[in-house]
């Protein structure tokens, strides 16, 4: 495997930020979305599309059934 200097310099900063929190992912991850809160920007969040998933998982049981001679 060769080595990319671009990728190790990635993974240094990675590392770098991480252990600023004391290598605690979660710490990290409440700080940034404090940081974000706090900032003022609006966030975007997509909302879950449940209504369609469930409504294929419907569709599929009903093809189940019918193609499997037992209605």
């Amino acid at each position: 495997m060769t080595h990319d200097e671009i990728v190790g310099e990635v993974r240094r900063a990675r590392q770098e930020i991480l252990d600023s929190y004391g290598g605690d992912v979660h710490k990290m991850f409440r700080d940034v979305m404090k940081r974000q809160w706090e900032s003022g920007h609006k966030v975007v969040s997509f909302p879950l599309k449940r209504e369609k998933t469930a409504a294929r998982v419907a569709e599929g049981q009903a093809e189940y059934k019918a193609g499997s001679g037992k209605n």
